[in-house]
């Protein structure tokens, strides 16, 4: 089991211009068009995010959780106990 922490509750925005050696290769009204690249983990559109970072708002600092779908589940000692025994599907 593999367990990945995303401290960030919103996507990064980059300017296409601002991409080193993109802008020169672009046409200049596409210098200003940003792109919002997945910071939670939770966007169905890697690396573009696609809104899902909404619902890490609210978490309580020093606690762990899971999300399946749009349901947020705290991980507590038990259920990460439990988690850690499902077999590895890439095995």
């Amino acid at each position: 089991m593999r367990l990945i922490k995303h401290g960030r509750d919103h996507p990064f925005s980059v300017k296409l211009g601002d991409i080193p050696g993109i802008k020169e290769k672009i046409s200049p009204d596409l210098a200003n068009v940003e792109l919002h690249i997945c910071a939670c983990g939770l966007s169905k559109h890697k690396p573009f995010c696609d809104g899902s970072h909404r619902l890490v708002q609210g978490e309580e600092n020093g606690k762990l959780y899971g999300y399946k779908g749009n349901e947020r589940v705290e991980i507590t000692k038990e259920t990460f106990e439990l988690l850690s025994q499902l077999p590895n599907e890439y095995e």
